[in-house]
């Protein structure tokens, strides 16, 4: 009698079960703290999406990237909370065409971003070009609100009647918060770290939108003005019910040297630098956390990438590449090689790392396969879609990736290949192929302990007594003992030899095997290149970005320019001013 009532107990609870589940089936959304599955099964909810993406961060610089003196922060609980990359990189060495190619999937040189400046300046006529589609246009195409806070560097051109013709509100942005349109950390050294003269309020504005706020920002709260408007921007996306795509760019790690924020100085046992990690990683932290108090954590994917190395050299004041040779300007592996972070609860599993090889220009593709988006069709998309790699590690049976993830780790796949540009030439300059890396040109690297044994350079603890950024160029009409041609290239095999300490002897069969099937590749993939003309080279004081004193500490540039002078002409003033800035001799040598 008792167990054939369990047994009719039981029968009815599988009935309800399975009402209960046909009558779910076809919800437009999960709610809104339970994790959704992966791969979608059916109608889901666009996940938000946020890109941190600091500058001049070594691959070194976190406890989780092995510093063995680095605080854990909130950047290292991303890592444990996801997946950690130990084979991510940068387009380039240098921060605007590093960002662009983020932005676009594609190559700097595709897009026009190179030339003899290698960086936007306050006074370039040019910037990313409005006809490139960025990942913020992409994703409003399927019905994202997005906003950017941080580092933008991609171009300004003040002078013209749009005001602000390169900035982000053109390039697919709804809000745009406190922005840098550039970082020059010594330039704005109130404290006097570093510049005796300084601060030049020249190169050290912040915007808002368009609008200039104040300069200098050295003593403005950046750390804390970046996240008010990041957490307002994603309240307001959640108010309006859609999903959010914030892109974070992070404060240049080595300009809160003179710091923003009282309560980060002195936190660190490493010093002013490690406070200027803290605090840098604080605001991912405090962005994170507002996420969970939305309770949108399971809905939104995160990613933390820089742009480039550290600048080592500046001696102990910049950042570490840890086990890897170079930095910021080279293409050794510290140059390129950078932090790669990608955490979504319940999707992405946690505490993976990977050394499948991948790029920032992969992270456009990727995201469109995530939200069901499309990379524009009628260009060259260098990035690949790697969400074959993010997800694979789920226990439930995982679609087949729209591309191969080319990786040496894949049996039957060609090896990846990515390839390097210096941002003043059109020659490649590194090839990464499978677990190989051919280097055609290489440049002198200034270490830390050559800074320190040559007199003038480097003071007591690692303290920078000018800046050093000689050999920093790469093209052939550089100084031979700074620039080096190699016939044939170079070759290290990066998981043997990751600091690229001993060259392999390419006359070897196997090794020449490897450079023979790599070399048809790239001059295939030169093949495909249409070079546009150099956007970062045409300069023009006209352009450059002036307020009318309306906000506090904001004042005129042309002050120390000079008059205002007429498109195509460079005052002298002006010309007097440049010209000390970039004497490799003076300690106000801008980066």
């Amino acid at each position: 009698m008792i167990a054939a009532q369990i047994q009719t107990a039981a029968l009815a609870t599988l009935m309800l079960a399975f009402v209960l589940v046909n009558a779910n089936q076809g919800n437009e959304a999960p709610s809104w703290g339970k994790p959704p599955r992966w791969p979608p099964g059916g109608p889901h909810r666009k996940p938000n999406i946020i890109i941190f993406n600091a500058d001049d961060m070594g691959w070194g610089d976190f406890s989780s990237y092995g510093h063995p003196t680095q605080e854990w922060g909130p950047v290292d609980d991303m890592a444990y909370e996801g997946m950690r990359f130990t084979n991510f990189y940068s387009a380039s060495s240098l921060c605007s065409p590093s960002r662009a190619a983020l932005m676009t999937g594609r190559l700097p040189i595709r897009i026009g971003v190179w030339g003899d400046g290698r960086v936007f300046w306050p006074n370039s006529v040019e910037g990313l070009p409005r006809y490139e589609v960025t990942i913020a246009e992409a994703l409003k195409e399927v019905g994202y609100v997005t906003g950017l806070v941080g580092k933008w560097h991609l171009g300004v051109n003040a002078y013209s009647p749009s005001d602000g013709e390169h900035m982000p509100h053109h390039h697919g942005f709804d809000y745009v918060g406190t922005n840098l349109p550039l970082s020059n950390a010594w330039q704005c050294d109130e404290e006097h770290w570093h510049m005796k003269n300084g601060p030049f309020p020249l190169f050290c504005y912040l915007y808002k939108n368009a609008t200039i706020l104040q300069q200098p920002y050295s003593h403005y709260k950046m750390s804390e003005a970046f996240v008010n408007d990041a957490t307002g921007f994603m309240r307001d996306a959640q108010q309006q019910r859609k999903p959010f795509f914030l892109y974070y760019g992070t404060a240049q790690t080595h300009a809160d040297m003179f710091s923003s924020n009282e309560g980060f100085r002195g936190s660190s046992k490493r010093g002013r630098y490690g406070d200027n990690v803290r605090e840098m990683a604080w605001t991912v932290g405090a962005i994170m956390d507002e996420v969970k108090r939305m309770e949108e954590d399971f809905n939104t994917l995160a990613i933390f990438t820089n742009d480039n190395g550290p600048l080592v050299q500046i001696c102990n004041e910049g950042g570490d590449a840890g086990i890897l040779k170079g930095g910021k300007m080279n293409y050794w592996e510290g140059g390129v090689r950078v932090p790669g972070i990608f955490r979504w609860p319940g999707h992405i599993k946690a505490g993976i790392t990977t050394d499948v090889v991948a790029s920032q220009m992969d992270i456009f593709p990727t995201l469109m396969t995530i939200v069901g988006g499309s990379v524009p069709d009628d260009r060259i998309i260098d990035g690949q879609d790697i969400s074959s790699t993010l997800f694979k590690w789920l226990p439930e049976p995982q679609p087949e990736p729209t591309s191969k993830l080319l990786n040496r780790n894949h049996p039957g796949n060609e090896p990846r290949m990515l390839v390097w540009y210096c941002p003043d030439t059109t020659d490649p300059i590194t090839v990464r192929y499978g677990s190989h890396k051919f280097h055609f040109v290489t440049q002198t690297v200034w270490t830390k302990e050559a800074n320190f044994n040559e007199p003038g350079r480097c003071g007591d603890g690692g303290f920078p007594l000018q800046q050093n950024v000689q050999c920093s160029w790469c093209s052939l009409d550089q100084p031979e003992e700074c620039v080096t041609q190699h016939d044939p290239p170079l070759m290290f095999n990066l998981d043997q030899d990751p600091n690229e300490a001993y060259p392999l002897d390419v006359s070897l069969p196997h090794h020449k095997a490897v450079l023979d099937e790599m070399m048809p590749k790239l001059q295939a993939f030169q093949a495909s290149l249409i070079i546009p003309p150099p956007l970062m080279t045409p300069r023009d004081d006209a352009v450059w970005p002036c307020c009318d004193g309306s906000f506090p500490d904001c004042g005129c540039n042309y002050q120390y320019l000079g008059p205002v002078p007429p498109p195509g002409d460079a005052s002298p003033s002006s010309k007097e001013f440049l010209d000390m800035m970039i004497d490799p001799e003076n300690d106000n040598y801008i980066l």
